[in-house]
């Protein structure tokens, strides 16, 4: 069993499959992008594979693909079905903006992908065109249909910036759950080039369930105690709504996830500027148990929790697109 110093026990890997995005998200990346990895510096389908297995001899039940945007990687149902027979691993999730999807959501089903988290910022074209800085509107919603249609389960993300999207709450919530969703709304995070930023962008929890208030009676859901999501229900129409309270009241103490970047970077958390070199470890002709060692030291490198409310902010300068968020 994989645990860190906190006795909080890893079960969950966010595998980012590439740096690479389609979209260039006002919170996730520079409007000109960033320094992608060449070819040669991103692991194999192969190389994650192995580490997947290994990592499930210690623990891990769930992966989460991520990116950049994972969807254009070439070939990504190929590594799903690769992911699919490692045994102990129970569900194989991907966090995705949708825009491929109408293209990809069958093969994805087929190879074993079970669960997508679609990002939607906005329902206006212009703010969703603002917001990813590219004309997408379109193939985002073409997606979400195709997903709906291979029957995935589904949940929307809408990261809420105070003055840019904070006024459509209750549209976001009636469209995820006219789609069969849940929606979580997260708090803006000043991270890489965004920390620069001297706006604070963030719009607390407490301020959105004040702005929901108008159309949903909410009611707190329990939830599995290491979910990062404050859940609720509307018990006038049964709609779900969730809040991942990064800034305002973290959930580090009940974390069960690590992050492995494209580059093999095995990192202990998003907002940590640490990690294992496992890209070296693998084709240094490492062991597994070498590779299992490399876990948990990234293990104990795990903070207490993140460190982006102290006076002197602590975290990762790496904008998110690099990490896998």
């Amino acid at each position: 069993m994989l645990c860190d110093r906190f006795s909080r026990v890893i079960s969950y890997l966010r595998l980012s499959v590439t740096d690479r995005c389609n979209f260039r998200c006002v919170y996730c990346m520079p409007a000109q992008g960033i320094e992608v990895a060449p070819k040669s510096q991103i692991l194999s389908f192969e190389e994650i594979a192995r580490v997947a297995k290994v990592g499930a001899g210690l623990g891990l039940r769930k992966i989460r693909l991520t990116g950049g945007e994972p969807t254009v990687r070439r070939d990504l149902p190929t590594l799903v079905a690769m992911l699919r027979e490692v045994s102990g691993i129970e569900e194989i999730a991907m966090t995705t903006n949708a825009a491929l999807l109408e293209r990809l959501a069958a093969p994805l089903r087929e190879a074993g992908l079970s669960r997508l988290n679609v990002s939607l910022d906005s329902l206006r074209r212009d703010r969703v065109n603002t917001i990813a800085r590219r004309e997408i509107f379109d193939d985002v919603l073409r997606g979400v249909e195709a997903a709906r249609r291979e029957g995935f389960g589904l949940k929307f993300n809408a990261v809420i910036m105070r003055g840019t999207n904070d006024d459509e709450l209750c549209e976001l919530a009636q469209f995820a759950h006219e789609n069969g969703a849940p929606i979580r709304f997260i708090e803006w995070m000043p991270m890489g080039e965004a920390r620069f930023d001297e706006r604070n962008q963030t719009v607390f929890a407490g301020e959105m369930r004040e702005s929901l208030a108008r159309k949903f009676d909410l009611t707190p859901l329990s939830g599995a105690p290491s979910a990062p999501s404050k859940g609720y229900i509307c018990r006038k129409s049964g709609a779900k709504i969730g809040f991942i309270t990064t800034m305002s009241d973290h959930f580090c103490d009940s974390c069960n996830r690590m992050r492995l970047t494209a580059q093999g970077e095995l990192r202990p958390c998003l907002h940590q500027n640490a990690h294992v070199d496992l890209r070296a470890l693998l084709r240094g002709g490492a062991s597994d148990d070498e590779l299992r060692a490399a876990f948990f030291e990234a293990a104990d490198l795990k903070w207490a929790g993140h460190r982006m409310n102290e006076v002197i902010p602590l975290y990762s300068s790496r904008e998110m697109v690099a990490i896998g968020g």
